[in-house]
């Protein structure tokens, strides 16, 4: 069953509609929006009043919210979490976290049912682990989260900048915590649109930018954002042209994208 994300209230009542039945809670902590205040708190209070568990699916917020994830920042320990992508900077490597006493029901000292089972496929292949702990070691002797955020506030500002000065500040939009930037693209009536979107890639393929969104990367620096700021421009002046003529069709050069999450393909 699903819970709205942000509504402690409706939560509380799914929990009390299938009291004992609801195993965890299991969320990202925080997307292209941040939690309201007390919220990720609220959702703590709920699992331990109503026995459940609370996990946090840290796999993008994990190294680029701050070097302890989403729960660093915010304050919020959750009894499990789950991590990934960055964790191995491109080795195949994730991990789960959490309260010792949750984990030991998957190892050797517990005398009960293992809850959890792991492969060992690829259980001897420790260079994974050895680039996780490096990984894990970078971001916090260099900075590196700090960093990101730093390369995005000035993305975002730079892409605000250029659409707002080719009139299109309406209608390319920038969201989300600057270490995990999207963006939005509205038509005409200001409604989102797949169309304007594939305007918006192809004029910054053009521009020599690859960019599905602006989640930035340490191996950027201030050249490679400015470079994509002059692109945004390019584009954002293309984009008033089909705005003007409330028709991207003729800037398109083939199908719209498609959104990647859809019930058919």
């Amino acid at each position: 069953v699903t819970f709205p994300y942000g509504d402690l209230a409706a939560t509380e009542e799914l929990l009390t509609r299938y009291p004992g039945e609801v195993a965890c809670l299991i969320l990202e902590p925080a997307t292209h929006t941040e939690p309201p205040p007390g919220y990720l708190a609220g959702l703590r209070e709920l699992a331990d009043r109503h026995g459940c568990v609370l996990v946090f699916d840290e796999m993008i917020t994990g190294l680029r919210w701050s070097e302890a994830g989403a729960q660093g920042l915010y304050g919020v320990v959750p009894d499990l979490s789950t991590f990934g992508k960055a964790l191995g900077n491109g080795f195949a490597v994730s991990a789960l976290a959490g309260r010792r006493d949750l984990m030991e029901r998957g190892g050797l000292r517990d005398t009960r049912e293992r809850v959890f089972l792991l492969s060992t496929t690829h259980g001897a292949e420790t260079h994974s682990l050895a680039a996780a702990t490096a990984v894990l070691t970078t971001y916090v002797e260099e900075g590196v989260t700090d960093r990101l955020h730093a390369l995005g506030e000035r993305l975002a500002a730079g892409v605000r900048d250029a659409a707002a000065s080719m009139g299109v500040g309406d209608h390319v939009l920038v969201r989300g915590r600057a270490s995990n930037l999207v963006f939005a693209t509205l038509d005409e009536n200001r409604q989102p649109s797949q169309e304007y979107r594939t305007l918006f890639l192809r004029q910054l393929l053009v521009g020599g930018v690859l960019a599905p969104s602006f989640v930035v990367s340490s191996a950027l620096d201030e050249a490679d954002i400015d470079h994509t700021v002059d692109a945004v421009a390019q584009a954002c002046a293309v984009y008033r042209k089909a705005l003007d003529a409330a028709d991207p069709t003729p800037w398109l050069a083939g199908r719209p994208v498609k959104p990647v999450f859809r019930p058919l393909a």
